[in-house]
């Protein structure tokens, strides 16, 4: 589940680095562009591998984690790539504002 955290940040530095020099439609479009590949083949090899694994055990516990580590991959992946963006391109100035130097 870590790595799917990953893949917000990811978008999330993709998206700062893009807004620099673009509006915000552009910025999001470069992010969804520059991470949309790592996101997807990552997460899908996440959730189908733990779909299958799951499918192996007998044990109703070790099922029952395994199956709720794809699920929650999966709602990890729809929630970065469907809500983030719109968190984003409405908090746009608390990400890109400059940080201070100490």
């Amino acid at each position: 589940m870590g790595a799917t955290i990953d893949y917000g940040i990811l978008f999330t530095n993709y998206y700062q680095e893009s807004r620099r020099t673009m509006d915000v439609k552009e910025a999001l479009k470069k992010a969804y562009a520059g991470s949309i590949h790592t996101i997807m083949t990552s997460g899908l090899i996440l959730v189908t591998v733990t779909a299958i694994v799951g499918g192996m055990f007998e044990e109703a516990t070790v099922f029952a984690i395994v199956k709720n580590l794809s699920i929650g991959s999966f709602c990890a992946i729809v929630l970065i790539l469907f809500i983030l963006p719109g968190i984003l391109a409405v908090c746009d100035k608390i990400v890109t504002r400059k940080k201070e130097r100490v």
